[in-house]
């Protein structure tokens, strides 16, 4: 695992508070209050929450992707290898998203697979004690079916494999009336600090 520098710790937890999320409302097995800290690591990663002075692609899309669910679980006794971090996000199908043919745009589904990919490492990360963010290595998405204008996606992802510096997170984006699967992919990142064992 990386751990947690003092900097990037304190930089988390001095994050905005994001105006547009009540963590009591999010459901899951985390605290409130570690909630909203990964509630306003999210806001950051995709709008910039007026602390970056360079904003962030596409963050018309990122502020309005929301948190429904944070899990933590636990698989195996405890140690971290074997835990899971798991988001639940919702989103709108607006015409920002979509093609000429009024269905979401391949690329905007690429989009919002890494932001929300990359919470599930963060959130198991501030859990755990070790920086779950990191660069991008690697996605490999599969589109199964069209997402409609005006429908609105639940988008569920988790993280299958932290060990050293690497990280794997998987993703499905489903229609939240239907249940259908819209897509699936596989995100693999690297951070970029020191990796240490546990």
């Amino acid at each position: 695992m990386t751990t947690l520098t003092p900097a990037w710790e304190s930089f988390q937890h001095t994050l905005p508070a994001s105006p547009n999320v009540d963590a009591r409302k999010i459901r899951g097995n985390i605290p409130d209050t570690e909630k909203q800290v990964n509630a306003n690591v999210l806001v950051y990663l995709t709008t910039g929450s007026g602390v970056s002075p360079f904003p962030p692609f596409s963050s018309g899309i990122g502020e309005r992707l929301r948190i429904v669910e944070l899990n933590v679980w636990e698989n195996d006794h405890g140690r971290a290898r074997g835990a899971e971090g798991e988001v639940v996000l919702e989103i709108e199908v607006t015409q920002s998203m979509c093609n000429v043919y009024g269905t979401m745009h391949g690329s905007c589904a690429a989009y919002m697979l890494d932001p929300a990919t990359v919470a599930s490492a963060v959130l198991l990360g501030l859990a755990k004690g070790f920086d779950g963010t990191s660069v991008s290595q690697n996605m490999n998405i599969h589109w199964h079916h069209p997402a409609l204008l005006g429908s609105t996606l639940t988008i569920t992802t988790r993280s299958v494999f932290v060990d050293g510096r690497a990280r794997l997170t998987c993703c499905e984006m489903r229609d939240k009336s239907t249940g259908k699967l819209i897509v699936s992919g596989s995100h693999a990142f690297l951070n970029a600090g020191r990796a240490t064992k546990l």
